[in-house]
């Protein structure tokens, strides 16, 4: 596939060719420029801890395997993730490391070596994976995302050390903030809220001084954001209106392709997000689980549409909600998206993953390499690494452990007061039992911070895994900018696929329907897809 942009100049779309007895897992570049791959072939045993490890040039040319055999996993282990190391012969796998003699180029043997993650994280009954993504920085600085059995999660890090019988993860230390709301020093009565640090890690920028995560911005869907590590400051990286999970940074750091459903109009919740108002993320948590399965999980297995990626400028899109960028995902409807993304080192070349819509889950499914040449881009050099910094945010020893023994905050209503005028009303009453719905509300009350912009109204989410989750709103956005959302969004539960349904709800009314204006631009309920 050839595109013509006037942003990035002529790209060229590929398959990365691989041998025919070749089942393909996933893949992504290693730092020499060539694709580490992982892999079964077509008669191996059927065995789920089975793998095959292969070096390969995205050409297809010179496919030599260098590992086969099994990687037994923890019963919390999210699967297998490859992570090189810098200095091209180790690669983290999660709950190993696999060393290669004397490197991957050249493996003439290669060895699992066990790593051992802190805090019993993978014996912990609260934990339902001690790790579920995982990166490595050029230090061999190892941050990884813990997943709860009550659906919570935190991101952490430490420092990965070769011992005789293995790796461990030296002064390990969470990164993430429990307390979303704090007193307003200016107000007694009022709070205000914390950005939220510690999403899912994703990759270490900025010479490793800082990480990109998903998080949200601020707004009501997932946005990608870099978390600084020394400041503990959040920095949005995408602004459009929909779903944003992850972007992944060039060498220099100037361009990024990103998880997005931005291009696929069916299936992209932007008239969610369209309606710039502040404080959407307190009614977006619950919508989290409900907006992945439709946008992403839904679209990978039966619902037309695709979540990336999408080709950035890193500066653009860290300012300006409008900016889209180029899509590289395959006008062929029966592939979609996967994870990983990553770079060429020379910075002209991408790779991710695509599976075949519908064809299973996991390592079941029929999966390709693709890749995106750019033919005209002259990249700068590389971004150094930088000293590690000193974590501001870090939680460590005897606080750590009290920190993953403490329940979460469970605050139930809050008043923030605008910093020019008026109020948002939080109510939130928690699911009493695991199925049972939650409430969320938030009301403004002619809220402003800049005396420019003022926002009335309502939002509300009532969200159950199992019975599905309705979103509400009833706002009006006047002044410099003027807007509103009058809609309802009414989605199955997670096991079927999180639908919408438009149907008519026992009192006759369609269960979804509206629509959300902001400016000019007007977006329909009605057309998004089921």
């Amino acid at each position: 596939m050839k595109l013509a942009t006037d942003e990035f100049g002529a790209i060229e779309v590929f398959t990365v060719p691989v041998p025919e007895h070749v089942r393909v897992l996933s893949a992504t570049y290693t730092f020499s420029g060539r694709v580490f791959l992982l892999h079964r072939n077509v008669e191996d045993p059927v065995d789920d801890h089975w793998y095959r490890v292969a070096i390969v040039d995205d050409d297809g040319t010179g496919f030599r395997e260098i590992f086969a055999g099994r990687i037994p996993q923890s019963p919390t282990a999210n699967g297998i993730r490859h992570m090189p190391f810098a200095d091209n012969r180790r690669v983290l796998l999660g709950d190993y490391v696999l060393e290669a003699v004397p490197d991957l180029d050249s493996c003439v043997s290669a060895e699992l070596i066990g790593v051992e993650y802190p805090w019993g994280l993978a014996a912990d009954t609260r934990v339902s994976h001690h790790w579920s993504e995982i990166i490595v920085s050029h230090d061999e600085r190892i941050a990884w995302t813990t997943l709860r059995k009550d659906f919570t999660a935190f991101a952490a890090l430490g420092t990965l050390r070769r011992t005789s019988e293995g790796y461990v993860i030296d002064d390990p230390a969470i990164i993430s903030s429990a307390d979303t709301f704090v007193p307003d020093p200016e107000r007694e009565g009022y709070s205000r809220v914390r950005p939220a640090l510690g999403g899912e890690v994703k990759q270490f920028v900025r010479g490793g001084t800082a990480i990109s995560s998903v998080g949200d911005g601020g707004n009501v869907l997932t946005d990608s954001v870099v978390q600084d590590l020394a400041v503990a400051s959040v920095t949005p990286v995408t602004r459009t209106p929909g779903y944003d999970e992850t972007t992944i940074f060039s060498p220099d750091e100037t361009l990024g392709i990103v998880m997005s459903t931005r291009a696929s109009a069916t299936t992209d919740l932007a008239v969610l997000g369209i309606v710039p108002r502040p404080y959407g993320s307190l009614v977006g948590r619950e919508l989290a689980w409900g907006a992945y399965i439709y946008a992403v999980d839904g679209v990978r297995q039966f619902r037309l549409g695709n979540v990336g990626p999408v080709l950035v400028d890193i500066a653009r899109s860290s300012t300006d909600p409008s900016y889209v960028g180029v899509a590289l995902n395959s006008s062929d409807d029966a592939w979609v998206y996967c994870s990983p993304m990553s770079w060429h080192p020379k910075g002209t070349k991408a790779m991710w993953m695509e599976m075949r819509r519908g064809s299973g889950r996991g390592y079941d499914a029929e999966m390709r390499i693709r890749a995106a040449r750019l033919e005209d881009h002259l990249p700068s050099a590389a971004v150094p690494a930088a000293p590690a910094p000193v974590v501001t945010c870090a939680i460590r020893g005897t606080d750590a452990e009290r920190w993953l023994a403490a329940p979460l905050p469970d605050v139930r209503s809050a008043r923030i007061a605008g910093r020019h005028s008026g109020h948002v009303e939080y109510e939130r009453e928690p699911a009493p039992h695991l199925g049972a719905a939650s409430r969320t509300e938030l009301r403004f009350v002619d809220f402003s911070d800049d005396g420019q912009r003022f926002c009335n109204g309502v939002e509300r989410t009532v969200a159950s895994m199992t019975d599905g989750t309705v979103y509400e709103a009833d706002l009006t956005l006047t002044g410099a900018d003027n807007g509103e959302m009058r809609l309802r969004i009414s989605w199955s539960g997670l096991a079927d696929g999180a639908r919408i349904r438009f149907g008519p709800d026992a009192s006759g009314r369609p269960q979804s329907f509206g629509h959300a204006r902001y400016g000019d631009r007007i977006l329909r309920v009605e057309d998004l897809s089921v």
